[in-house]
């Protein structure tokens, strides 16, 4: 803002829960609104907010697209949670260090997801607000997953938008995820791009995937707008690539659901020693954990072809990439749970040590066989900023035209 005063604007537009402030940063004052949000989850808040600090120089350099579109940056939607999940001593390439700091919130505090289940937080208001006063366009979301591959989710199609994702992905060594577990049930109009449901419909009630007509990526069709969530892994695996159908997924599909009910199971006792020995269930890590107690069981007999599922689509044909997507859920739930009950524990002394250190051991244990199984290796920062900017461009573009 110092070296282009003239260009930019800065001002609060609410409050987080905890009376921190959420900063827009607007660029240009062109009629047709763009709105990039970044900081919706804890535990992806870093990229996120790099990858707004790149745009906003390339938009800055320039001259003409300001012209075209005025940009708005809301800097990080969940600044409470975003500190939380701050870590001055993790290395983040290391996906140990990665969990040993974890912090997500729950689903109901989650400023995009919360109206999904019923909940409107200061800052799911402070974005409905902003979308209201904007109307833009197009709104981008900026996210990352952990072991995975590129992917776009959008409220509506964006012709062209699957060959851009396509083409920067190759040109930086990234997979496109094509199994996303979060899209397991959507259709797809290019690979590594997923269709969300329409606002009146609601999906068959996957965890991953029910509801999202009422959250806030929805709003902008109010006003003829799309939203495109643009994910980039932190560790890429080329698994999430393979478009072969395995040839008998049943054994893994078991395994897989095996695995996450007896860590389920793990977790339910965990979770509640923690609450006991704390004297309180009003961590937000505990309050996370807390909800995904329940989504163990469900997911687990979701994908195990001995459970039946009276009234529920089946599974999609089973290619390597879904397979790896259903797997990397197996992994990383459970593997989430403990990471944010050792934290919660931390402060604790005393008769909390055992636990904390069996907890300790199951975090570097189930890391380490999160990596055996997915292969992923750390894409560098720089990657992954460039690969988020380019989709959140293009999708600008190309949404002028749609």
């Amino acid at each position: 803002m110092s070296r282009w005063p003239e260009r930019c604007r800065l001002r609060t537009v609410g409050t987080s829960r905890a009376g921190r402030p959420l900063r827009l940063l607007s660029i240009g004052a062109a009629r047709e609104q763009v709105l990039v949000v970044a900081g919706a989850h804890a535990n992806e808040s870093r990229l996120g907010g790099a990858s707004i600090v790149e745009l906003a120089q390339r938009v800055l350099a320039d001259q003409a697209q300001p012209a075209e579109v005025t940009w708005n940056f809301l800097l990080c939607l969940d600044p409470d949670g975003a500190q939380l999940a701050e870590s001055q001593t993790c290395d983040p390439r290391q996906p140990l260090d990665h969990f040993r700091y974890f912090y997500r919130q729950a689903a109901d505090e989650q400023p995009e997801w919360a109206p999904s289940v019923g909940r409107t937080l200061p800052e799911t208001r402070a974005l409905l607000d902003l979308i209201d006063e904007l109307r833009p366009f197009v709104q981008c979301s900026l996210h990352n997953s952990e072991m995975g591959g590129t992917f776009v989710q959008e409220t509506g199609d964006i012709p062209g938008l699957a060959e851009e994702l396509a083409k920067s992905a190759a040109e930086l060594g990234i997979p496109l995820d094509l199994g996303v577990y979060d899209a397991l049930y959507w259709p797809s109009p290019g690979p590594g791009v997923y269709l969300m449901p329409e606002v009146a419909e609601v999906e068959h009630s996957q965890a991953s995937s029910w509801a999202v007509g009422t959250t806030t990526w929805h709003a902008p069709s109010r006003y003829g707008g799309v939203t495109a969530i643009v994910e980039v892994p932190l560790w890429p695996t080329e698994r999430v690539a393979t478009t072969e159908l395995v040839a008998d997924p049943a054994p893994s599909l078991v395994a897989a659901a095996e695995q996450l009910r007896q860590r389920g199971r793990l977790v339910h006792e965990f979770h509640a020693t923690a609450a006991r020995l704390l004297g309180h269930g009003d961590s937000p890590l505990l309050r996370s954990v807390a909800q995904m107690l329940p989504v163990f069981q469900p997911l687990a007999d979701e994908w195990d072809p001995r459970v039946p599922q009276p009234g529920a689509p089946p599974l999609p044909p089973m290619t390597g990439a879904r397979l790896a997507g259903i797997e990397a859920w197996a992994h990383c739930v459970p593997l989430r749970a403990v990471a944010m009950l050792h934290r919660a524990l931390a402060p604790l002394r005393g008769g909390a040590d055992e636990l904390h250190g069996r907890l300790a051991g199951l975090v570097a244990a189930w890391c380490a066989e999160y990596q055996d199984c997915l292969r992923g290796s750390w894409l560098s920062v720089g990657r992954q900023v460039e690969q988020q900017v380019r989709i959140v461009q293009a999708a600008v573009r190309l949404a002028r035209r749609r």
